[in-house]
């Protein structure tokens, strides 16, 4: 769009599109602000709200719990659970123990029918609240599993054992003889509408509230059930929290008694609603300020376009060598901007060829300059170990480092030229370690990888060669051994050049370090000089993970150098072919 669309349209449309979408941000975050107070306010009322259901269904359930424990101990209980009876007298410990366990159900608003799972069960009167069962019966219990895993625990919502009546939650504890044998099972039932009642008010509560197992099942669900039990799942509410859901807020709360949580779900509708009152007035006053704003950059932007218009047709002219017409009249800064132009249309030519002329005489200087700088630095340091050689050794090895000098200072030369093929500067790499070898103590190996295709391929000279001295002064310093891979790949219409040691590497604070080195430093500025952007060098390195360079030049088949950069740029032109 920027590139086709003109100036004035973009202008527009920029200023009226920036000005809708600050209104659509104010309105957004506006909004925004209102849900998330709402939702705080909430979450702190709901959670209080669960405290007081959560404590006074803790405080039923105990109720219930220590009822448990008192039937246990009823002595007709315990004489018919462990076969005490005497045949004489068992009618009428049967009866005792119905009508005592009957008037429980009778003083206690919560029970609903009491199961008891034993041996030899008594019978019992089906119009009774009370039931004697066998154990066998509870493998068909719809919660036999959970009652198979604990000797006491709070059984959710579930149909009435043996029978079609209404759902109930049952608490259930395992009564055991004094030599750890199970006895007896009893279950108090409670119905799940009386239980619900104890945190559900059916008449005044839009929200929907719920009983949840740790695992994610259902204790008492009757909406939203699998959305969750998968939170539950996912989160684990091991403590009292809330979480934003697909469908409203969670809020939850975890009961003392049983492994549950009670959860309020409250619908967003519920929660958004003075959000949105608010944003339907916002959107009203936002929609008559947007009107006005897009009157206002209709005129701003046809103002400002007009004189850039009029310099863009300048430039056109310019580009096409024609009589440049500019208009006048203006005193403010487009007046500055046409008269920069005109006077810059006198020079721009002469001025465009003397510094292209300059650059490239520049170039060459620098370039000359710092090719200079490697063979003193090479050969002072080469020839302050040949001395301390003829001292402590014989002439053979002298002769020997003598001759790698000789080849390495011809290729060098080059004659004259700053371009070399890959297999010269191969050469002169293994000429330069065969005498690193003869005059230093040390072990280090080195390992080239170049495949013959591309040793015919031209470079700058003295480009591996320092980066390997860099390696052994600097990488080996204090070291006896060590390795060198020097390796070159091609990648898409350049060349990768790449030089690894394992030396003990340094702690990397700049691109290319100018404390580890005269030679990084040196051919970075080389290949700069010789390819612009196009010539790029990167160093990686680490404490104790050595260090590897690599360099990245365009493919070059023959020696000859034409300069770079040959487009001259500067604050008032750069030239171009010109545009219609």
């Amino acid at each position: 769009m920027f590139k086709k669309a003109k100036v004035k349209t973009i202008l527009f449309l920029s200023i009226a599109l920036f000005i809708i979408f600050l209104f659509f941000v104010v309105i957004g975050v506006s909004y925004r602000m209102v849900v998330s107070e709402t939702i705080a306010s909430t979450s702190a009322h709901q959670k209080e709200l669960l405290h007081l259901y959560r404590d006074e269904l803790d405080n039923q359930m105990k109720v219930l719990e220590e009822t448990a424990v008192v039937i246990s101990r009823n002595a007709d209980l315990q004489a018919f659970i462990n076969n005490r009876h005497e045949h004489f007298s068992y009618n009428r410990q049967r009866n005792n123990l119905h009508k005592y366990l009957h008037q429980v159900v009778l003083s206690s608003s919560m029970i609903d029918s009491i199961d008891i799972y034993m041996d030899n069960p008594p019978t019992f009167d089906s119009q009774y609240p009370i039931r004697f069962l066998s154990k066998i019966d509870m493998h068909s219990h719809p919660k036999n599993k959970e009652v198979n895993e604990a000797n006491e625990v709070w059984l959710g919502e579930h149909d009435k054992h043996l029978t079609e009546e209404e759902k109930v939650v049952s608490y259930m504890c395992k009564l055991y003889s004094a030599k750890g044998t199970l006895k007896a099972m009893l279950v108090l039932n409670v119905r799940a509408r009386d239980f619900e009642a104890l945190f559900v008010d059916r008449e005044h509560q839009a929200n929907q509230r719920m009983l949840v197992g740790k695992n994610g099942e259902a204790v008492m669900v009757h909406e939203m059930e699998e959305e969750v039990g998968r939170i539950v799942a996912e989160q684990s509410f091991n403590q009292d929290g809330n979480r934003e859901l697909d469908q409203g807020l969670a809020v939850w709360s975890a009961l003392e008694r049983a492994d549950w949580f009670l959860v309020e779900v409250t619908p967003w509708g519920e929660l958004t609603k003075g959000g949105k009152r608010i944003t339907a007035v916002l959107i009203a006053i936002s929609l008559v300020a947007i009107a006005g704003a897009l009157l206002f950059a209709l005129f701003l932007s046809t103002a400002f376009s007009k004189p850039i218009l009029q310099l863009r047709q300048g430039f056109v002219q310019f580009g096409k060598s024609q009589k440049v017409n500019v208009p006048n009249g203006y005193q403010n800064e487009f007046g500055d901007l046409f008269e920069g132009f005109t006077e810059m249309t006198k020079e721009i030519r002469a001025l465009h060829q003397s510094l292209e002329e300059e650059h490239r005489r520049k170039n060459e200087a620098d370039i000359t300059a710092l090719q200079a700088n490697i063979n003193p630095h090479f050969l002072y340091n080469t020839l302050d170990q040949l001395n301390w050689m003829a001292i402590a050794k014989g002439e053979d090895e002298i002769s020997e480092v003598i001759e790698l000098m000789g080849k390495m200072l011809r290729i060098g030369l080059s004659k004259g030229k700053s371009f070399i093929p890959i297999a010269d500067e191969l050469d002169h790499i293994r000429y330069y370690m065969q005498i690193q070898q003869c005059t230093k103590n040390v072990d280090i190996s080195f390992e080239i990888d170049v495949p013959p295709e591309l040793r015919h391929y031209y470079v700058p000279k003295f480009t591996l060669q320092p980066i390997v001295e860099n390696a052994i002064v600097h990488g080996f310093h204090r070291r006896q051994r060590g390795m060198i891979d020097i390796s070159i790949r091609p990648y898409k219409q350049a060349l990768r050049l790449q030089v690894k040691d394992d030396g003990v590497g340094f702690e990397q604070t700049e691109p290319i370090p100018r404390k580890n080195g005269y030679g990084l430093q040196n051919v970075a500025e080389r290949l700069q000089a010789f390819f612009g952007e196009e010539g790029t060098i990167t160093v990686y390195s680490a404490i104790g993970a050595g260090t590897t360079v690599l360099i990245e030049i365009p493919q070059k088949q023959t020696s000859d150098w034409g300069g770079v950069n040959k487009h001259v740029e500067n604050g008032y032109y750069r030239r171009r072919p010109a545009s219609n």
